[in-house]
């Protein structure tokens, strides 16, 4: 059994960067405890496919792209991005329900994402559009950094407002500012702190971040100290015990061409993706405990928790556990 009882959230989860999928290109991911198939057709268009053909089972996974459709490698059935059968070499007749499984899709701030919901239902948020991406003034495309952690996308999520770990942690300045707050699919967090940037020889970094988390997928921030940056966070499950972090930065130039600005950021945020990584081994051995018991100075834990339970399809609230 899973260590976090509530399976799978629905939402949006990043499957990919806008860069990693090409005009002409074909390929497979692993997310949401199946294969999807992404597709980019010549126009540009991206789809995203249900594994199997609807004729006789192929992987689509084998196929490859004809023009702005899917051709299965079985029988050259090619499918639109909709999911229809437009083609079938050697009939003109095409059954009515020629029709292959396709996600509901989105690319928004040079990101890929699917809508994941259990019953089906359509999107009931929308990932926002940030002003920052591709200004003339700020990079030009995400620094990445990527890790695969046996945790759960609202664990990291929790991790956020989890206000006191930040000193015995990361060894960071217990944040002198700190809010939250709760509205519809987002909650939106900031900090005030100072932390220690080791990678630039130690230099002490006064910082202030603001987030906005839309449902438990995908989050953003901007991060400004040493630097002007926003941070975009895909936290996308593999399956129920796994999950897979994309960390995609850009920075401003604030008057530094864009190669000088991308060098200097890479050294400063490889400090940031030190710090998330202390974060790995305690959540990879963690258990999740339904009733925690909490005490004045904790983060808004009770209140996000609550929160997230509007992304599971039929929740059911964990067992209880003793609080003694």
């Amino acid at each position: 059994m899973s260590r976090f009882p509530f399976g799978i959230p629905n939402g949006w989860f990043q499957v990919a960067y806008s860069d990693e999928l090409a005009p002409g290109e074909l390929k497979t991911v692993r997310f949401l405890d199946e294969d999807i198939v992404l597709m980019r057709g010549e126009d540009g268009e991206f789809a995203a496919f249900k594994p199997y053909c609807p004729h006789l089972g192929a992987h689509f996974g084998g196929g490859k792209v004809v023009g702005n459709t899917l051709e299965c490698e079985f029988h050259s059935w090619q499918f639109d991005c909709s999911g229809a059968c437009v083609k079938i070499p050697y009939t003109d007749k095409i059954p009515p329900k020629a029709e292959a499984e396709v996600w509901t899709t989105v690319e928004r701030n040079g990101i890929l994402f699917v809508w994941r919901h259990a019953e089906g239902k359509e999107p009931f948020f929308e990932i926002p559009t940030f002003s920052q991406w591709q200004d003339p003034e700020w990079t030009n495309s995400y620094e990445k950094y990527e890790w695969t952690v046996r945790t759960h996308p609202q664990d990291i999520m929790e991790n956020a407002i989890d206000w006191e770990h930040f000193q015995t942690v990361h060894m960071m300045a217990a944040p002198r500012q700190r809010d939250s707050s709760f509205d519809g699919p987002m909650f939106h967090w900031s900090i005030g702190t100072e932390k220690q940037v080791q990678t630039m020889d130690d230099t002490t970094d006064t910082l202030y971040m603001e987030a906005q988390n839309w449902g438990l997928g995908f989050d953003f921030l901007t991060y400004t100290g040493m630097f002007s940056t926003l941070i975009t966070a895909g936290l996308t499950p593999i399956d129920d015990e796994y999950t897979k972090i994309h960390f995609g930065v850009i920075g401003k130039l604030d008057g530094r061409s864009d190669a000088e600005t991308r060098e200097l950021l890479k050294a400063y945020m490889d400090d940031q993706s030190l710090a998330i990584q202390q974060d790995f081994e305690i959540w990879e051995h963690k258990g999740y405990r339904p009733r925690p018991v909490l005490c004045d100075g904790d983060g808004p834990i009770g209140q996000f928790r609550n929160w997230a339970k509007q992304f599971y399809s039929n929740y059911d609230e964990p067992g209880k556990e003793s609080a003694a």
